[in-house]
């Protein structure tokens, strides 16, 4: 990727505008292309691209770019990035300002709960600045646990006189449309306000009138006080249209049996993948087992499943490894979708294509493959449509101008406004499907092409391969809890009713037969979350508490696997030490007898338990377990380059487990100061929990502190 000639800013005017995305679940890539749709309204030439596509859209030509980057797991890039990065270090190494030519403006998408936020955005801004480009616009870093559009609404706000002052665009169409953007937030805010005062005897909480679906319990007695609203995002542009074909052709909705994957999976198969290992493939569903009792709060399975050598290259992956499940949106609440949108059964099973209303704007990337393939709009929104994700605030707002009632109309402005933050925050909490939301809004009744173009894309679901390779058998095995849970809400009466939610994957992954065919692909292990090959003299620590001990199963097969293979005896290999957790020793320890013998047997050195739920003293959760073991653990760490390993939960353990080991290095260095270069000066001596911190991520970027971490 060699770096475009030099360009003098009096000659920067540029005649188009990349945007740039990254996205693990949906978000960063619905972001930037309502950008990117904005963008070709307000006359620019704009094109939109993953950062994957690189290659062929060409990016060290690129002049001017705005790039929309989420991160992932602990502090990693998209899997849709992954070339991108590679290609990007090697152009940078060694050169100076290979991107001089370059221009561009950054927005991140993150979560304070987890640590390293926004990474993504912050290393591509930094690596970019190192290889001479300029940023022409600040970079604005938004946090999904306060709310995305905080940031995400005034940071595009502000783009545009920014992007106008170093990309061209066509003045009559940028006034044109001007113009009709004031117009059309001066027809709303008079609109909305003459509704706000019809609501005030209309005001209390909001329910659904069918009785087939739990009601939202939404209260809008705050609108009672409005005179007026501000801050709603712009309407999208309507993109898409449907086209009718000849009911005699093929549809790509036709599955043979015992298929139970995206009908046009042959497609994604068939795609040129520059690593082959990573090219989604048909694996059989082989068997299940539950893992925990009855009695457990959680259901555990663990599912087997076998690969073909002729759909992979099964000697390309190892233990620690990770895969993502190509799965549907539930069929029941698909059909009572399409039936809330008045589609009738034959019309939502007769293959359709979707076409381009604007030649000049491209379909979103999730549905562009329906342009030349036709399939039903059952199988598009099984398949290809999030309709179980919270919806955005531009979602709303675009919701409201198909509503026949006023009052569905200015609730749904109002919970897309500034004034409804409250509101809106407690809409994501109660974690509707897009069902419950247009029954709680029964007026509302968009187009079926409107709404498949503002819901995001189904993205895969992601699990730890729970086994090492074997030559005897090529499968893999993978634990889950299945996700079915509810949220209390308080009700008009003031008693609380409880929602009740499913997850996409798990509950789908439960009721599949065995022998069915499923489509999976292995993830590109970023940040090296594997055991070291061969007896290896570190010491390995591992922790994970519930499904987070997974591919600690994995590493622990490889390990007796590598013992064989040596001739060695246990006592001969490095210490292996397990920190687990659970609720209870009774009903949900995971893989106990498995773990358990392999103590016995010499290739688990040591094993931790806690139990938080069964009212014994002792500790509580695997960070209280590793505090009783703090000098031990500390030893091997500073004096042995022990290799640490943590997976699970990111929000609660994998924060709480980084906290407590900052907290034990600190009090360590009170006893030990000589294991610590940074105190060999310092008067007291004792580490700072800044300074602990710091040492955490000088491990991590050592590859010392390894972290596979997930929501």
């Amino acid at each position: 990727m060699a770096a475009a000639p030099n360009s003098s800013a009096a000659e920067f005017a540029d005649s188009q505008v990349a945007f740039l995305y990254a996205s693990q679940t949906g978000n960063a890539e619905s972001i930037s292309y309502s950008m990117y749709e904005e963008a070709a309204k307000r006359g620019f030439n704009a094109k939109w691209h993953v950062l994957d596509d690189h290659e062929k859209f060409g990016f060290n030509e690129v002049r001017t770019a705005v790039f929309v980057v989420s991160t992932t797991g602990d502090g990693d890039p998209p899997d849709n990035s992954a070339r991108f990065w590679r290609v990007l270090r090697k152009a940078t190494r060694g050169k100076d300002r290979a991107y001089s030519h370059l221009r561009y403006a950054i927005l991140g998408l993150g979560d304070t709960n987890y640590s390293n936020f926004c990474n993504t955005a912050q290393r591509l801004d930094k690596q970019l600045l190192e290889a001479g480009a300029t940023a022409f616009y600040p970079k604005g870093l938004a946090d999904d646990g306060t709310g995305l559009e905080e940031v995400v609404e005034s940071w595009i706000e502000g783009l545009w006189p920014a992007l106008a002052r170093v990309a061209q665009c066509a003045p009559s169409l940028a006034a044109e449309t001007e113009a009709v953007v004031s117009s059309e937030i001066e027809a709303e805010a008079d609109a909305v306000s003459t509704g706000l005062k019809g609501l005030a005897l209309n005001s209390s909480t909001s329910t659904s009138n069918t009785s087939a679906h739990q009601p939202l319990m939404l209260n809008f007695q705050v609108m009672k006080s409005l005179k007026a609203i501000s801050g709603a995002p712009r309407v999208p542009s309507a993109v898409c249209k449907i086209a009718p074909v000849d009911s005699s052709s093929e549809s790509s909705a036709s599955l043979a049996e015992g298929l139970a994957c995206p009908p046009w999976h042959a497609s994604l198969t068939g795609e040129d993948w520059d690593d082959v290992s990573l090219a989604p493939f048909l694996a059989t569903l082989q068997s299940a087992a539950q893992l925990t009792s009855p009695e457990a709060l959680k259901r555990t399975l663990l599912v087997e499943i076998s690969l073909s050598a002729a759909d992979h290259v099964h000697g390309s992956w190892q233990a620690g490894d990770s895969f993502n499940i190509y799965a549907p949106n539930d069929e029941g609440l698909v059909a009572g979708l399409l039936e809330r949108l008045a589609v009738s059964p034959d019309e939502a099973r007769r293959p359709v294509s979707l076409r381009k209303r604007d030649a000049a704007i491209e379909l979103p990337t999730h549905l562009a493959r329906f342009a030349t393939a036709p399939a039903s709009l059952f199988d598009i929104l099984q398949w290809a449509c999030d309709v179980c994700t919270a919806p955005r605030k531009q979602t709303l707002r675009a919701l409201a101008d198909h509503c026949s009632e006023v009052t569905d109309r200015d609730r749904l402005l109002f919970l897309s406004s500034r004034q409804g933050a409250a509101v809106f925050d407690e809409l994501r909490r109660q974690a509707p499907t897009t069902l419950d939301l247009l029954h709680t809004f029964p007026s509302c009744l968009p187009p079926v092409e409107r709404l498949l173009e503002l819901l995001p894309p189904l993205a895969p679901r992601s699990y730890s391969i729970c086994n090492a390779p074997n030559t005897a058998s090529n499968t893999w095995r993978f634990a889950f809890n299945v996700v079915e849970y509810c949220i209390t809400v308080e009700g008009s009466d003031v008693s609380t009713l409880p929602l009740r939610r499913r997850g996409v994957c798990t509950p789908w992954l439960e009721r599949l037969p065995r022998g069915q065919r499923i489509l999976v692909a292995k993830r590109r292990n970023v940040n090296e979350f594997r055991m070291p090959t061969g007896l290896d003299a570190r010491p390995v620590i591992m922790v994970g508490p519930g499904t987070g001990v997974a591919p600690f199963i994995g590493f622990l097969e490889q390990r007796a696997q590598d013992l064989v293979a040596a001739g060695a005896q246990p006592q001969e290999a490095p210490l292996m030490w397990l920190f687990f957790g659970c609720r209870s020793r009774l009903h949900d320890y995971l893989f106990r007898s498995q773990l358990e013998q392999w103590q016995s047997e010499g290739v688990l050195t040591r094993l931790s338990t806690c139990f938080s739920r069964d009212g014994l003293d002792g500790p509580k959760y695997v960070q209280h377990t590793m505090a009783q073991h703090e000098d031990e653990l500390m030893s091997l760490l500073l004096t042995k380059s022990a290799l640490l390993y943590v997976c699970g939960d990111a929000k609660g353990m994998g924060r709480d487990v980084n906290d407590a080991l900052a907290d034990m290095l600190c009090r360590y260095s009170v006893k030990h100061p000589e294991c610590f270069d940074v105190l060999a000066d310092a008067d007291p001596k004792q580490l700072s929990k800044v300074q602990a911190l710091q040492l955490l991520v000088r491990w991590s970027t050592e590859r010392r502190y390894l972290r596979d971490l997930w929501a």
